[in-house]
């Protein structure tokens, strides 16, 4: 049998009503899908957040589940350990600036576990991260002093709880997520030249690019077709790490308020629309990126 990954209510005696215990341990399951979704939608994966419930376990009240696509399990289990970690040492976020420090966290978190399947720079939507974890921070609050709630993976039916990570039961949520953040997009449409960071004549059609005015880097996705099959059919030289390629781009520019006097500026939905011209800078084609 497969692995799972099992969320874990360890109620109290004196908790009497079953309702209770069964609606707290929908709870715990519904943060973990959440913070399944955010990471997975940070790197624009968001369609493979879907769980199956395999069983539910007496004894304490254990609900089992799995990623429909068994490719993202460890992903989404290792990102939600690496933020209960997070929040064992931050147990309380109150600030804007407190939940870009999450954020943050979470987004190389993600990087980290995507390992190769990473097409993207993440990019962690803070306002439903802070809902998730406003949400996480009242049901911390529903909690009597003797229950605990732990994640883990194992066989359905395991009795074996000592490599559970417990999840924090001190985290609380005490700023206002509508105060914490404003959020303003600009979209943009421009020619520009870039530094492309791609495979030769490989991979799919997202690719990074450095634009050489301003030195941002971003993930761009190629929906010129027929020039992106030409390329990766060989049809035209490969892009070498010193070449600069001039296009059309469209991308929103995200700006979030974080402060009075912090703002964090995100490049989303980027697309290269035409390719007007290569510029060759001949040399060593063996250091591409």
């Amino acid at each position: 049998m497969k692995n799972a990954i099992a969320i874990r209510f360890d109620y109290s005696d004196n908790r009497k009503n079953p309702e209770d215990i069964l609606l707290i341990l929908s709870e715990y399951v519904k943060f973990y899908k959440n913070i399944g979704i955010i990471s997975l939608s940070s790197i624009n994966e968001k369609n493979s957040a879907q769980f199956d419930l395999v069983s539910l376990q007496d004894g304490s009240a254990i609900a089992w589940i799995r990623c429909k696509i068994s490719n993202w399990e460890n992903f989404i289990f290792n990102s939600a350990e690496d933020l209960a970690d997070y929040l064992d040492d931050n147990p309380e976020i109150a600030t804007g600036e407190d939940l870009e420090a999450a954020s943050t966290f979470l987004s190389n978190s993600v990087a980290k576990n995507a390992d190769q399947s990473l097409v993207t720079e993440p990019y962690i939507d803070m306002e439903q991260l802070g809902k998730v974890l406003s949400d996480y921070s009242v049901l911390n609050s529903k909690l009597y002093p003797e229950e605990s709630a732990s994640i883990g993976i194992g066989q359905p039916g395991d009795s074996d709880f000592s490599k559970f990570k417990t999840l924090t039961k001190c985290f609380v949520f005490t700023g206002n997520i509508v105060d914490m953040l404003s959020n303003e997009i600009k979209h943009h449409k421009r020619s520009s030249k870039f530094y492309v960071h791609v495979p030769v004549n490989k991979g799919h059609n997202v690719w990074r690019l450095e634009e050489l005015l301003t030195e941002n880097h971003f993930a761009v996705r190629v929906i010129n077709s027929d020039w992106l099959e030409s390329y990766q059919s060989g049809f035209i030289d490969p892009i070498g790490p010193k070449d600069l390629m001039e296009a059309v781009i469209e991308y929103d520019e995200i700006i979030t308020n974080i402060s009075k006097k912090k703002i964090r500026k995100q490049i989303r939905n980027a697309k290269i629309l035409e390719v007007i011209d290569i510029t060759r800078n001949r040399g060593e084609q063996n250091d591409l990126f």
